[in-house]
């Protein structure tokens, strides 16, 4: 267990020296204040128009943190010859993956923390202080970024950055556009799309089980089941994605 942490810490210090990151913390700044700005066009909405964008840069900034700097997670200690001296130590293939997913995890809850306080300062300002659901609709959002970078560990250990890249997003539009799907096949009378719908539904995250910015909107309270089974769903996704990954990393040739 110190392994993983070991590696994780060290994982999480030279990540965040990545000027990638700074970038997407810049662009994901500017996102809020961009809400500041379209909400003066309406000071009825301007609110909700705050927490919509403000919570799209979080959201934006942890898929992104997740799919392509974690991508490179595997790839770049093959490249630079490290993970020999890494694995030359007590340290076994499952501790190292498990190493890498806690570090990257790590850095996508400080931007989203940093940016929820930027977010927080803006709601201030406007007069709507930040609460308990606003807090959650974040953790939903950590929760979805957590079942991403599981998925892209998990590419990792099979193919290129690139690819792994195109899969993980791939499966994020997926993932995001199930209860879309479920809403047409319900209303549909083909069986063959309901059965296409079903298959999705089984063998894809359904990452819209995470998406809990409009109860701030309305300021209604977040239900605690949905919260507790959304939890347990992201976990299971995520030990099954890493049980794939330790799998087929045990089994890798690195010579």
């Amino acid at each position: 267990m110190n392994s993983i942490f070991v590696i994780a810490i060290n994982t999480f210090r030279e990540i965040i020296r990545d000027r990638i990151l700074y970038g997407l913390i810049v662009f994901a700044i500017l996102l809020i204040g961009l809400s500041l700005i379209l909400g003066e066009l309406s000071y009825v909405e301007q609110a909700r128009i705050s927490a919509d964008f403000g919570f799209v840069a979080i959201n934006i900034s942890a898929i992104i943190v997740a799919v392509f700097i974690g991508s490179t997670l595997v790839s770049r200690e093959l490249e630079q010859r490290t993970i020999y001296t890494l694995l030359a130590r007590p340290v076994t293939r499952v501790q190292f993956l498990l190493g890498k997913f806690l570090g990257l995890f790590l850095v996508n809850v400080l931007v989203a923390a940093s940016l929820s306080v930027l977010m927080s300062i803006v709601f201030y300002y406007l007069k709507s202080p930040w609460n308990l659901a606003c807090t959650l609709t974040v953790y939903g959002i950590m929760l979805e970024s957590m079942i991403v970078l599981s998925m892209t560990v998990l590419f990792g250990t099979i193919t290129r950055p690139m690819l792994v890249v195109s899969y993980s997003l791939g499966i994020f539009i997926i993932g995001r556009s199930m209860a879309s799907l479920n809403f047409f096949a319900e209303k549909s009378e083909d069986p063959g799309f309901r059965f296409f719908n079903e298959i999705l539904q089984r063998i894809f995250p359904n990452l819209t089980k995470f998406s809990w910015s409009n109860y701030v909107v309305v300021k209604d309270q977040i239900p605690y089941p949905m919260i507790l089974w959304s939890t347990l769903y992201a976990f299971s996704w995520v030990a099954i994605c890493v049980f794939i990954s330790a799998l087929i990393f045990r089994k890798k040739d690195f010579v």
